[in-house]
């Protein structure tokens, strides 16, 4: 299922970046670790939880438009598979920023805790560890957690291209 436009707008507007990573980010090139949650991908109790990171290309790296992709031949059209254990994609929301996102690591598991249950527990692993590079965001739609993803990444390169 393709979604238009508006529909990846709004599950991108509709993200909450719960926490941001506070140190770790290099003008320019940046690793930047995640914990998405979301509700369960089957609407079955619990919730979703994606972890892995993102590398973010220095600025130079200059994409014509042309070579854009659409989201479904990046993420495929059937959607997430739940077995899923690895994937490699670029980010391509980003036509006036010349930057370009790869994902290498990826790790999706259902655990059965409520949505709130599982931000608290994922702020509270954090802190224990005290890490300060790893951020936290809550999807709206956990089939289309790239979208989310994407809204993070945004994010953090807001304050670099201002």
């Amino acid at each position: 299922m393709e979604l238009s436009r508006r529909e990846m707008k709004d599950i991108f507007d509709r993200t909450i970046i719960v926490r941001r990573p506070t140190h770790g980010i290099i003008k320019g090139y940046h690793e930047l670790p995640y914990i998405c949650v979301g509700n369960a991908l089957d609407q079955q109790a619990g919730s979703m939880r994606v972890r892995g990171k993102i590398q973010v290309s220095p600025q130079f790296v200059i994409k014509p438009k042309h070579y854009q992709s659409k989201y479904g031949e990046i993420f495929g059209e059937d959607g997430v598979d739940v077995a899923l254990a690895g994937r490699i994609f670029g980010f391509l929301g980003f036509p006036e920023k010349p930057v370009e996102c790869s994902m290498e690591q990826l790790e999706l598991s259902h655990v059965p805790n409520t949505l709130d249950g599982l931000v608290n527990a994922s702020l509270d692993e954090l802190e224990r560890k005290e890490d300060i590079k790893t951020g936290v965001i809550i999807t709206p739609e956990s089939r289309y957690y790239q979208i989310s993803l994407e809204r993070f990444i945004a994010h953090i390169l807001e304050d670099e291209f201002l």
